[in-house]
């Protein structure tokens, strides 16, 4: 009796360990999954710089309790004069952090990701690619966004959603922003936001379907090369004919149909003087 009551001890003193083992992984798993989701557009752990700073080693540059806070309300600590968030901002070419709705709990957990691999020696995203863009890598990323040249994982064409200047008579979509000037706002770290988007939009259609680095870096090569220019023109033909179009199309409607009952209202008006009584 006694050396089933050791054994069922030392079973559930062998089992915390593992069961935490076990949670600590998960919890681990959920962090990377987060910061793949949210962060990676921006920022690499150990990979160098994209629109937002290189993260590894950011435990020992500031507290936990700032970059807790600026994680889950950045706009909050810019609008209210943070020196660190306003430095920031102005040394990443003023392009605000997104609110990412990522809770206090979350922020510590991607803490925690970020401190175990800069102490680990490992990276986790991949910085842009630094070579200098030839006109063939210009011209691809025209054809990319305009949906001539397919991305290699089936994702739609950015003309989808987007437009540009120079992209062609009707100028592309109007769901999102004209991108035009995106490499203004983005800089270098431009290709990494079209290879991981964080906007809730875009992760919808590209989570399954991501650019490859190669192929975001040639799309953004080729916004560069309209950057200079100036935005795209709302082109008004297109609303203008559509209209002209349902307008005659309801008058053409409305003829053919007469017609069509033309021989039945003909066949009727007899019918129709017969019954009809006498004064």
């Amino acid at each position: 009796m006694l050396r089933h009551l050791n054994a069922s001890r030392n079973f559930k003193l062998m089992l915390v360990p593992a069961l935490f083992a076990a949670g600590s992984l998960a919890q681990a798993q959920d962090a990377e999954a987060q910061f793949r989701k949210s962060c990676m557009s921006c920022h690499t752990i150990g990979a160098g710089k994209k629109v937002g700073p290189d993260l590894k080693d950011l435990g020992k540059r500031r507290p936990h309790e700032w970059s807790t806070k600026f994680i889950t309300g950045p706009s909050a600590m810019i609008d209210g004069g943070d020196p660190t968030a306003t430095t920031l901002l102005r040394e990443n070419n003023g392009v605000k952090m997104p609110e990412l709705g990522v809770t206090a709990a979350e922020a510590q957990d991607l803490l925690k990701l970020i401190d175990d691999y800069s102490a680990q020696g490992k990276t986790l995203g991949t910085a842009a690619i630094s070579r200098p863009a030839t006109p063939e890598d210009i011209r691809r990323g025209r054809l990319y966004f305009t949906g001539d040249l397919r991305f290699k994982s089936g994702a739609p064409p950015c003309m989808s959603c987007h437009r540009a200047q120079g992209v062609g008579g009707w100028g592309g979509g109007w769901l999102g922003p004209d991108l035009t000037g995106a490499t203004a706002k983005y800089g270098t770290g431009l290709s990494g936001v079209i290879e991981n988007p964080s906007f809730p939009t875009m992760q919808g259609v590209f989570s399954k379907t991501p650019a490859s680095a190669e192929e975001a870096f040639q799309v953004a090569a080729y916004l560069k090369s309209v950057g200079s220019q100036p935005p795209a023109k709302r082109d008004v033909a297109f609303p203008v004919l559509g209209v002209i179009g349902l307008i005659g199309g309801m008058v053409l409607g409305g003829h053919l149909g007469r017609k069509r009952l033309k021989g039945v209202r003909k066949n009727l008006k007899p019918k129709a003087r017969s019954l009809k009584p006498e004064a």
